[in-house]
């Protein structure tokens, strides 16, 4: 056959994949048929969005390593309802979607005269994808007033495909689950009622999924356990309680509120581990000394009682202030997690000090304060100590494998080396600012933290911890057996968290059946789960930061034409987005608002040029800004570079 033909015939197989990351002016597509993505420009985009399954064929391509595509058409949307503005034009209307994702207005078909209001967000329905000029939608409901709480959550929700309520075959299932714990199930258990037992939480937690105990042992060493909710018990595989939690695969915190996995009743109640209440765990127990030597590891189902529900504040405040016995207690446990913490970052974890954006709300869930959460030793301590159990738990599967001589199918939390090109891009950027790393695999992470220490105080200090987090791999669930390269486990696993992880859940049914002798699952299925459940979680992750975008948003509205210190947080060829100090808040400066210069982009030093000045904007760098806008539907801050 002639090259020619060749070609001819691979251009026109065609490969089917989903949509992804979608822009103004083209797309990525992802196909288990190709290794790599395949971008497809607008033009051939056939009004697909993010998440349509879709029928493609490559472009002038041969190699099948880098190339462009054409779709050549939508086998499968991934929704055909979306909220937005309308507006209206006398004998017809267009739709703008809130969807950032969405680059197409929809045609409306008006159904009387009766006007629009512009200020409405409305839900609609889209009636034909294929029309020759734009998609043609019906509005199906009014959704509320724009720039109302309810209104804009509602519309993150939507935008996220988050469900709200669940099925009535779940909450029938639900209300028939036993409250009283049977002797029977008792029997089957480890009683440990009498061992002082307490919870650790944010002041607003509901759902205590986690508690620890501590005892003295006869030899000056301590009795520790780390109890987890037992969630697994109360539905198997086969309900329809099990069928919703999987589908969602996780919870999802929203600044005012949270979207459960779980129905109320199991997340808030039965499995709640509150305080002064009989509850079923399952558990790891090991005696440590002061030097944290660990030893006597044993892992099962338990029963609790747990004593007392501390916040993180004033368990801290029990540490630094008090002298109660369980402040005792607390200082034991504190003490030996600072040198687990300290070992672990001398076996080559890495630091990253990530910060979480906090939220004061009014009785309207209006912002009145923003601040950034400060961890304390409480939290640095619950860390450490669910660490630990979710690593202990993955060497229980090496166990297994060692002793049994055969594979166990299993759910890992796996963290994967950075990529070469990312590696070299972060080697390129801190050495504008005089710094070095090694990135040989063995000295990688040891160099990473030496760097994160250097900086520490440094104007630059955020801007490269940034960048070195984002030229970090993404963490994500798999039954491949593969090493955390950021926490530097071999193993490591998700234990410690099944009212709010679905993989938490299939590791808790696998672990006991291994426990209990019983032979290695099928590992396709898990792996499937695995990955609906990364893709689960990176949705979360997104809806909260839209979720936070919008509050940020709706607070700096009370500061317009005022001005503020800030830290340029990101720099790009249309602007330099800029962090507020004070209200921990970013918006962006656009460059065509630079008037006193033409600016360059340098893409591969991430600043800005002044072409006449050569005044030079990087990031990490102070400057004074004025708040100009805001826009609380495209949850954006417009900032004035002074």
């Amino acid at each position: 056959m002639g090259r020619k033909k060749k070609r001819k015939l691979r251009q026109e197989k065609t490969f089917t994949g989903v949509v992804d990351h979608v822009k103004r002016r083209y797309c990525f597509v992802s196909s288990d048929e190709i290794t790599d993505d395949i971008k497809i420009k607008s033009r051939d985009m056939k009004n697909a969005i993010n998440g349509d399954k879709v029928l493609f064929k490559l472009l002038n391509n041969y190699n099948y390593k880098s190339f462009e595509g054409a779709i050549i058409k939508v086998i499968e949307r991934s929704k055909n309802e979306f909220i937005g503005k309308i507006e209206d034009h006398n004998d017809f209307a267009f739709f703008i979607p809130d969807n950032k994702k969405i680059f197409t207005d929809f045609f409306i078909k008006k159904k009387s005269k009766k006007k629009y209001d512009n200020n409405i967000k409305v839900l609609v329905k889209v009636t034909n994808w294929n029309s020759r000029r734009k998609p043609e939608a019906d509005v199906i409901k009014i959704i509320g007033k724009s720039g109302e709480n309810d209104t804009e959550i509602h519309s993150i929700i939507h935008e996220f495909n988050l469900s709200t309520s669940f099925p009535k075959s779940v909450e029938k299932e639900t209300h028939n689950l036993l409250n009283k714990i049977s002797n029977e199930e008792i029997k089957k258990r480890k009683d440990l009622r009498n061992i002082k037992t307490f919870t650790i939480d944010p002041d607003d937690a509901k759902d205590f999924d986690d508690a620890l105990s501590i005892k003295k042992n006869d030899d000056d060493s301590f009795s520790v356990g780390i109890h987890i909710a037992d969630v697994s018990h109360f539905f198997s595989n086969k309900t329809e309680i099990n069928k919703e939690a999987e589908k969602r695969a996780t919870s999802v915190y929203l600044v005012d509120r949270t979207i459960p996995m779980l129905p109320e009743k199991l997340s808030n109640d039965l499995c709640s581990l509150k305080p002064n209440t009989d509850r079923l765990t399952f558990s790891v127990l090991f005696d440590v000394n002061i030097k944290a030597e660990i030893k006597n590891i044993w892992i099962g189902k338990t029963i609790i009682h747990s004593d007392k529900r501390f916040t993180y504040d004033n368990a801290q405040d029990a540490i630094d202030n008090d002298n109660s016995s369980f402040s005792k207690d607390l200082k034991i446990l504190n003490s030996i997690s600072k040198i687990i913490r300290s070992k672990r970052f001398k076996s080559g974890a890495f630091n990253f000090k990530t910060k979480e954006v906090k939220f004061k709300l009014d009785d309207n869930k209006k912002p009145i304060g923003v601040y950034n959460k400060i961890r304390k030793d409480t939290h640095k301590m619950i860390e450490e100590y669910m660490l630990l159990a979710n690593k202990i738990v993955a060497e229980k599967i090496n166990e297994f494998e060692k002793n049994n001589k055969q594979k166990y199918t299993f759910v890992y939390r796996v963290h994967e080396d950075p990529k070469e090109e990312k590696l070299i891009e972060l080697k390129n950027y801190i050495n504008q600012f005089g710094y070095k790393i090694n990135t040989e695999e063995q000295h990688l992470s040891q160099s990473l933290n030496d760097l994160m220490e250097k900086i520490k105080g440094k104007p630059e200090e955020s801007s490269i911890e940034k960048f070195a987090i984002k030229s970090m791999s993404k963490a994500k669930y798999s039954t491949s057996k593969e090493k955390h390269f950021g926490l530097a486990f071999h193993n490591y696993t998700h234990f410690t968290s099944p009212i709010r992880r679905f993989p938490d859940v299939m590791v808790h049914r696998l672990l006991y059946k291994y426990l209990n002798a019983g032979k290695p699952e099928d590992k396709t299925y898990y792996e499937i789960l695995c990955k609906h459940s990364t893709k689960m979680e990176i949705n979360a992750t997104k809806a909260e930061r839209e979720s936070i975008k919008f509050k940020q948003t709706e607070y700096m509205t009370a500061f317009i034409n005022q001005e503020f210190e800030a830290v340029i947080s990101g720099v790009t060829e249309w602007g330099i987005y800029a962090e507020i100090i004070k209200t921990k808040c970013e918006g962006l400066i656009k460059i065509s608002s630079m008037k006193d210069d033409y600016y360059d982009f340098d893409d591969n030093k991430i600043q800005i040029v002044g072409k006449r000045t050569k005044k030079i904007y990087q990031l990490g760098q102070k400057i004074i800004v004025k708040v100009v806008n805001t826009d609380i539907n495209k949850r954006t801050i417009d900032l004035e570079l002074l």
